[in-house]
């Protein structure tokens, strides 16, 4: 099997792959298993290296994804994180033609991640990397999550959007998706606010549904750094 290393989640793109692999043979069962940090990792000694062999047990046959992979790297209890990095080493080896393991996680954390393990970076067969999505393209993503929640974003809402959008790209880990989902969502929040005081009885179904500029509002902690971008995707 071969072993993949993730800058970013990008599930979309990863579920339309499995059914592929499953019908190619590269898969049994073409499952993903998708794992985070609280799940590989124990409160106790003796706990975390169990957690971890489980996972690999339930993905047998399709993929493995840990998610924020570096997150292993990270905080107070390193040595449960060591232990984790260490066993899934080991259960890769254990299981190289059973399953596909994908890492997950931003360019700069992951090798300090494939630096965490002399063994890791050698049993990773491919880095793929996906450029963060374009303003236009958050922009439809914006409309289409507006859509699912059944409201319309009037012209004035998507001009903002826009610059809201093309600002979110220079900063630092912005969350592509996850920003724009957190955008819509605060709007929806800010529109239900405003029609609550204003003269809501005389609001037609309609119109209830309409997001204005003026209900997009980001607030300061919905931004990343700063800094120069980094793509997604990967490894």
């Amino acid at each position: 099997m071969q072993w993949i290393a993730v800058r970013l989640s990008t599930f979309l793109r990863i579920r339309a792959c499995l059914k592929i692999l499953k019908e190619n043979g590269v898969l049994s069962r073409g499952h993903l298993v998708e794992v985070g940090r609280k799940d590989l990792v124990g409160q106790y000694v003796g706990w975390t290296a169990p957690l971890v062999r489980r996972r690999f047990k339930e993905a047998i046959g399709g993929v493995l994804f840990i998610d924020e992979a570096y997150s292993l790297v990270d905080g107070r209890d390193k040595s449960f994180g060591d232990e984790a990095i260490n066993t899934i080493v080991q259960e890769m080896e254990n299981h190289r033609d059973e399953l596909i393991v994908i890492f997950a996680g931003y360019p700069n954390e992951m090798e300090e991640f494939l630096e965490s393990n002399p063994g890791l970076r050698s049993r990773i067969a491919h880095y793929v990397h996906f450029d963060d999505y374009s303003k236009e393209e958050l922009c439809a993503i914006a409309e289409h999550i507006a859509r699912g929640m059944k409201l319309v974003l009037d012209d004035g809402a998507k001009a903002r959007i826009a610059d809201v959008m093309e600002e979110a790209r220079t900063h630092k880990d912005f969350g592509n998706g996850r920003f724009v989902r957190n955008v819509i969502e605060k709007a929806w929040q800010a529109q239900k606010a405003r029609l609550i005081h204003g003269d809501i009885e005389n609001i037609g179904r309609e119109e209830a549904r309409v997001i204005t500029a003026a209900d997009v509002v980001v607030e300061k902690d919905m931004w990343g750094k700063k800094e120069e971008k980094r793509g997604i995707g990967f490894v």
